[in-house]
């Protein structure tokens, strides 16, 4: 018998418990973050006119329709190094609105959205407003009066250059 041997060392000093345990703790503490995440922010739906009945989706085109119906059309200019944007609207309206909503819609991120209020220049179908950041990516343009009567779409792709025209019409 040797007289020299060590007592064994206690049950939470054992290295091999640890090994068994580290992974365990480590799924513990990332599952929490995960869920925290999860539960606090949000997943940034992109707008539509989309509701659903039953199992099935339908799009609401009566907006759409009544641009259609007033020959509604818009040319658009951005100038991306003074971000200022300029709109030319062309329609069988009696009388122009003061403002228009104009929104730059990203197709998956919802803090890219750009939403802005054209405002009438003239009182003759042209308004101005400013770009509040830059366009890099797909996006979707989307314009229509304060009170939603109508609405036009426009779905614009990258390359972008320091000037873009677009037309964005009901048809």
């Amino acid at each position: 018998m040797n007289t020299h041997e060590q007592a064994p060392a206690p049950w939470f000093k054992q290295p091999w418990l640890w090994f068994v345990l580290a992974p365990l703790f480590a799924v513990l503490i990332y599952a929490s973050i995960f869920v925290y995440v999860a539960v606090t922010t949000s997943d940034g739906v992109v707008k539509e006119d989309y509701y659903k009945v039953a199992r099935g989706m339908n799009i609401d085109t009566s907006r759409a329709d009544h641009a259609r119906e007033l020959q509604v059309q818009a040319d658009l200019k951005l100038d991306m190094v003074t971000g200022d944007a300029n709109l030319r609207l062309n329609s069988l309206l009696n009388s122009y609105p003061d403002q228009l909503r104009l929104s730059i819609i990203h197709p998956t991120h919802q803090k890219y959205d750009q939403i802005l209020t054209l405002r009438s220049v003239d009182g003759k179908g042209l308004y101005a407003t400013s770009l509040q950041g830059t366009i890099t990516s797909k996006r979707y343009l989307s314009l229509a009066p304060m009170d939603d009567s109508w609405q036009v779409r426009l779905e614009i792709n990258p390359p972008f250059e320091d000037q873009l025209s677009y037309t964005l019409s009901a048809q």
